[in-house]
């Protein structure tokens, strides 16, 4: 699946339906984003940017990646293991 490539929100679904909690879920998807080929191509200067279940919750239920140019949504950024 990850040589092919599949959507962030793909991960983030897996990572969140996985038998650990969801604190160590985001942080290992956030760490895990340095080892995937990301498209579209980000450039340089890029943020995750985490969305909360509601107003005044610490309960992240997506991400976003903001660029000078954008934000994306999880479904518009593709994961891929690098050649």
């Amino acid at each position: 699946m990850l040589v092919g490539g599949m959507s962030l929100t793909a991960l983030i679904e897996a990572m969140f339906s996985a038998p650990v909690g969801r604190r160590d879920a985001v942080h290992n998807i956030t760490s895990a984003l340095d080892d995937f080929a990301i498209s579209p191509e980000l450039g340089p200067v890029w943020h995750l940017c985490y969305v909360y279940e509601n107003h005044g919750s610490f309960r992240v239920v997506d991400m976003e990646i903001a660029t000078p140019t954008g934000t994306l949504s999880s479904k518009d950024v593709w994961l891929r293991l690098p050649d």
